[in-house]
């Protein structure tokens, strides 16, 4: 757990992250375990030690917010310190959770080199950090275990996930071995899509690099964002609303870390809010991605690290 501020935006994220947090604190016995009387389990306990395994179960279920499931919680300590409660790292981490020393001062209770102490910590923790976050538009648990990462601040300034290689590789390992432990990651994320069904989308994709940008063309000389997107799945009978924000709502919401081709992203862009993005494009595959860009390029393929301000990521034929 390893984060700072970032300037003006980081210091205010900060002190809404800390108000938020207090509510948090004050209202987790209130709140329960996450609104629902389904008692969350891991089913595939492999590699866990087992006198961590009650803990976890725990205090998952008591720490008030559903992106904190049993699973994600063990996949966490599992990247964060390989279950190791005498855990330290170089530059102060302290524990099976690793907390900052001035985290745990604010967030912790008891020993922070007490497992039965550190583990509910960082289930609420988790739950402070997703309650700070809510407001950006991006996969719960992805938004929460990057906030936990790299700070709040850093989730709230880029809209998402940001682009560090560390942070993106420890939400990315961490749902990942969540799903070894048998966690159902999360509603929002569908199903795999086939290259066979999703081929004839690329391929007009690829065909219509080049073509100039106007804002509400609908081609086929011409295109805007939202409507190459658009004509791109009417080639296999798929039908996207014709505006950006419908779009994604349409969805469905799937994991923003590792897009399948055909994945559409959604970006405030110029017009646009985290909320409300103004931009949409197409990832085809090997790190690249497809975009009607705007009036100066027109229709371009650009990398997937150029797309920073993800805020969403829908898959149109995970509906079908």
């Amino acid at each position: 757990m390893l984060w700072s501020g970032l300037g003006l935006a980081g210091s205010i994220a900060a002190f809404v992250f800390g108000v938020t947090a207090i509510v948090v604190i004050i209202a987790g016995p209130f709140i329960g375990n996450d609104g629902s009387d389904v008692r969350r389990t891991i089913r595939n306990a492999a590699g866990i030690p087992p006198e961590y395994l009650p803990m976890i179960i725990e205090a998952a279920n008591n720490a008030g917010c559903a992106e904190v499931s049993p699973a994600v919680l063990a996949a966490q300590l599992h990247q964060e310190s390989g279950f190791n409660p005498s855990a330290r790292s170089a530059v102060g981490a302290m524990g099976i959770a690793q907390f900052m020393p001035g985290t745990w001062a604010v967030h912790g209770q008891g020993d922070v080199w007490n497992p039965a102490d550190a583990i509910p910590a960082a289930a609420r923790y988790d739950c402070a950090v997703a309650a700070a976050t809510a407001s950006v538009s991006a996969d719960p648990r992805e938004k929460m275990l990057a906030a936990y990462n790299a700070g709040p601040g850093a989730v709230l300034a880029y809209a998402g996930v940001p682009p560090y290689p560390e942070t993106r590789n420890y939400v990315r390992t961490i749902l990942a071995q969540a799903q070894v432990y048998g966690d159902v990651i999360d509603a929002m994320v569908a199903g795999t899509v086939s290259a066979a069904a999703v081929a004839p989308v690329l391929a007009f994709m690829e065909s219509q690099i080049g073509k100039p940008y106007v804002w509400g063309a609908t081609g086929p000389d011409a295109w805007d964002c939202s409507s190459l997107v658009q004509a791109a799945y009417q080639r296999i009978g798929v039908s996207l609303p014709r505006v950006t924000v419908d779009q994604m709502r349409a969805g469905p919401l799937v994991s923003a870390v590792d897009p399948q081709p055909g994945d559409l992203l959604f970006i405030p862009g110029a017009d646009g809010t985290p909320a409300a993005p103004g931009h949409v494009g197409m990832y085809v595959g090997n790190g690249r991605v497809i975009a009607a860009k705007g009036a100066r390029w027109g229709v371009v393929e650009s990398a997937l690290s150029d797309w920073t301000s993800i805020v969403a990521v829908t898959r149109p034929l995970a509906a079908t």
